[in-house]
């Protein structure tokens, strides 16, 4: 039987190849409290090095044993973080051949595709190699092992195989039924935000959440497959805001409650905590809801508290919608080649806020002049 969903090639899809390589670094915390790149295959440019030791989270006090994810530029950065076994009292902890300064450890990826339960499965077999034999040079076997043969065998420490993990797989982990439950009716604002390709900043102070949150965004709008738009886990770093504002149009995530009060980095704000859409002053006209939203709000609340209706047919269903409503734009436009402008929208005598609604997606949608 044919897949609920499809994945169709477009101009916005996820590109790249799979197996590439593109870098590999080991970052390590020393008793001094210094994060320090130790080793790295090939280099990497300063940027991307501060980026990434940033996101790590080696500089906490309390340092997480975790796995993240995000994007910087064209980067897909992928890191796994493990404190060093060898300094823990307790018994049963695994042996350690790092050295005695060293408190902690992250193994970073930088890959050009989106598929995060694949790398983080081949970042914790890495960690868990370096932390047994605190050799990079392993970590290099096994990173072209990975690319040349499909996996990698690092005997009673496991095995990964890339073959496993299907990157179509990535774009549907987490359900769309989780965020329409979690937001209630207001999630018509993200897919709003989303299909005018506006800014939308998201906040909670639980990493593991936000990321699960972050990644479900682009089901709104699956016409485009476009998972590049996310940048999953950012800080307020100079660098990651000038990345931001050279993308010009985002998801990203914020473990810093700050980032609330910076309404020059979105037009709308998710609060995953309060479970709260918050619209910038400045967005306001083009998130007026007319009878058409509060139909899809209602349409998509309703999806998600139906029991027998799945996720894939809930995207299904959305994806549809969404399709008729280009195509009723579309047609709007009549035969103007050069493409819709907000004048004609005028003389359909349509509401203001509608008309800037409709102009913005004719925009996004590159129908418009």
């Amino acid at each position: 039987t044919s897949p609920l969903v499809s994945f169709p090639r477009t101009r916005e899809s996820m590109t790249g190849q799979e197996g590439s390589v593109d870098a590999v670094l080991i970052l390590e915390k020393d008793t001094n409290g210094d994060v320090l790149t130790t080793w790295t295959y090939p280099g990497v440019d300063g940027d991307l090095e501060k980026v990434l030791t940033q996101r790590s989270n080696l500089a906490l006090e309390t340092i997480p044993v975790q796995f993240t994810y995000s994007k910087y530029k064209s980067h897909w950065l992928y890191t796994f973080t493990a404190v060093n076994p060898g300094l823990s009292a307790e018994e049963g902890v695994p042996p350690s051949a790092l050295n005695k300064r060293v408190v902690a450890i992250s193994i970073c990826l930088v890959k050009n595709v989106f598929n995060p339960e694949k790398y983080a499965a081949l970042l914790k077999l890495q960690a868990d190699v370096y932390i047994a034999s605190a050799d990079p040079i392993r970590i290099l076997k096994s990173t072209l092992s990975v690319f040349t043969r499909g996996g990698y065998d690092a005997g009673e420490l496991g095995k990964f195989v890339d073959g496993d993990y299907d990157p179509r797989r990535a774009f549907l982990v987490t359900p769309l039924k989780d965020l329409i439950k979690m937001m209630g009716e207001e999630v018509v604002l993200i897919w709003m935000a989303m299909i005018m390709k506006k800014r939308v900043a998201l906040y909670t102070d639980r990493l593991g959440l936000l990321l699960k949150v972050v990644r479900a965004l682009p089901l709104l709008v699956w016409h485009r497959q476009n998972w590049n738009v996310l940048r999953p886990y950012t800080t307020l770093s100079d660098l990651e805001e000038a990345d931001l504002k050279s993308a010009g149009i985002y998801c990203a995530g914020f473990t810093d409650p700050t980032v609330r009060s910076r309404d020059d980095l979105y037009d709308i704000f998710v609060d995953i905590n309060a479970r709260s859409i918050t619209v910038a002053d400045h967005a306001k006209d083009n998130f007026t809801l007319a009878p058409f939203h509060n139909d899809l709000a209602t349409f998509l609340q309703t999806s998600a508290e139906d029991a027998e209706m799945g996720d894939q047919a809930i995207i299904k269903a959305l994806a549809l919608k969404t399709k008729d409503f280009i195509g009723k734009l579309e047609t709007l436009r009549g035969d103007d080649e050069a493409g819709l402008t907000i004048e004609t929208l005028q003389q359909r005598r349509l509401p203001a806020n509608m008309i800037r609604f409709l102009y913005a997606v004719a925009s996004a949608e590159g129908m418009a002049k």
